[in-house]
């Protein structure tokens, strides 16, 4: 019959369980710091859209283009469909040289908002109004230049079209009926939202110039049309010509560029940036011209920049937060090599109130990166944590050595953290080498240890008792 086992009076191994519990237990005061971190980054929204909607908010430029009053007939004479008939221009520019932006303050939140002036150019070919529709009866009367802009309210001076030879104001659009007026059924599929001709909450505000005397079949028209309008967060421009071409020049240095038209040349410095699309018929998804619900059910896209910080504090503080248990891991795996190569134990309340100061580092993170910036209240907040856990390894261990050696340590460990939170393509190998180099320096480190830590062996077997780590070495 074999001895029973005698459990040691002090286990290494065991201890190394308590402590991984302890790593996973310091979890919990870092998800509560994600809430309050999300719940800033939804103050900072709700701020962002309060300030940008004052400016004029998120704009969306849809035209220039033709719109003509059309009744359809059967083969009876009698009609049987009214609404809009839309032509689009063979050729189409949009030059905003001039996008200057300005940084506007709100409590803690700094918000980016733009002025873009710009003139809008169309050409229309002779071929460009003819219909293959015999049924299609087109009221060239009442034929109008339209131009759609997402809020109005934006507008810093009157939209004028230079056409003819003369320069003509627009006017807001309005049925017969004294209603907001549009093409009827026209709707935008512009990134993702549809906006339809109507004005309003999420709608597009169409403007429109009489052109019942300038637009004739078998009569190209050229005209050009100027703008200039306030706004925040993005600039949108939908591709409103067989073949669009669209250049912007801006002092903001840090844009983003989004929709299915990716710029065909850029250039991004410190001073600013300048971007230029080209959007052939092919790519734009929309016919040339055609009624109101064929264009409706071709869809569409923009070409769309977005003007917003480069780094958003909350979010660095969220991917940091990510990385917690492996950080506080480290630190407890240091105290626990100190401990097991001094000899002289750490309770566990004492491994709780290192995760805690821990954890109040990325509540200093969040607080400081709020009024000073990432890089400055990292560095704050990373010194005082440091600091504060290398004096308690000193004090732990009754040693100054153990405090410098816990401080190189945790300098190094605030380091990589630091580079996983800048170098995002790369965060994931550098967190995965990391872990694995850490892993592997701790197994060395105790590749000698009596992880049962008895003096002996605590079990017999029918072969013999097992050797000791002692004998191992040996």
């Amino acid at each position: 019959m074999n001895n029973p086992v005698k459990l040691p009076g002090r286990s290494y191994g065991l201890k190394l369980f308590v402590v991984c519990a302890l790593v996973l237990l310091m979890s919990i005061p870092a998800m509560f710091i994600s809430y309050i971190s999300f719940e800033r980054s939804s103050r900072a929204n709700d701020v962002s859209t309060e300030v940008s909607q004052r400016y004029g908010g998120a704009q969306t430029i849809v035209g220039p283009f033709i719109s003509v009053p059309y009744a359809s007939t059967g083969r009876t004479g009698v009609v049987t469909e009214t609404g809009d008939y839309v032509f689009f221009p063979e050729d189409g520019a949009a030059d905003f040289t001039n996008v200057e932006t300005e940084l506007k303050s709100r409590s803690l939140f700094k918000i980016p908002v733009y002025q873009a002036s710009g003139q809008l150019k169309a050409s229309f070919k002779a071929e460009t109004f003819e219909t293959e529709d015999e049924n299609l009866k087109l009221d060239w009367s009442g034929a109008r230049i339209m131009l759609g802009i997402s809020n109005g309210r934006g507008l810093k001076d009157d939209v004028t079209v230079m056409i003819a030879g003369k320069r003509l104001k627009f006017e807001p659009a309005y049925s017969k009926a004294g209603a907001a007026y549009a093409p009827e059924g026209i709707v935008m599929s512009v990134n993702a939202k549809h906006y339809s001709g109507h004005s309003g909450r999420n709608g597009i505000q169409y403007l429109s110039v009489p052109a019942g005397d300038l637009v004739k079949p078998g009569r190209p028209l050229d005209f050009s049309a100027s703008l200039s309008i306030g706004g925040a967060q993005h600039l949108s421009v939908f591709p409103f010509a067989k073949s669009t071409k669209v250049s912007m020049v801006s002092n903001w240095a840090s844009p983003g560029f989004f929709g299915q038209f990716p710029p065909v040349d850029r250039e991004i410095n410190d001073d600013g940036f300048t971007a230029q699309w080209s959007v052939p018929f092919l790519a734009r998804g929309i016919p040339a011209h055609g009624t109101s619900h064929h264009v409706l059910n071709s869809g569409g896209d923009a070409i769309r920049v977005n003007f917003v910080p480069e780094f958003s504090p909350y979010q660095t503080v969220n991917r940091a937060l990510k990385y917690s248990v492996l950080f506080v891991g480290l630190v407890f795996i240091t105290f626990f090599l100190f401990e097991m190569i001094i000899g002289r134990p750490v309770h566990p309340a004492q491994y709780i109130l290192i995760g805690l100061a821990q954890s109040i580092f990325y509540l200093l993170l969040l607080a400081f990166t709020e009024h000073i910036g990432f890089t400055l209240g990292f560095a704050i907040a990373a010194v005082a944590t440091i600091g504060l856990t290398a004096l308690y390894a000193g004090w732990t261990f009754g040693s100054k050595i153990y405090a410098y050696r816990a401080g190189i340590v945790f300098a190094l460990t605030y380091g990589l953290l630091f580079s996983l939170m800048r170098m995002q393509d790369f965060a994931l190998m550098i967190g995965a080498l990391a872990s694995f180099f850490a892993i592997a320096a701790v197994m060395y480190l105790t590749r000698n240890m009596n992880w049962y830590g008895a003096k002996e062996a605590v079990s017999h077997s029918p072969s013999g008792p097992r050797p000791t780590n002692t004998e191992i070495r040996k």
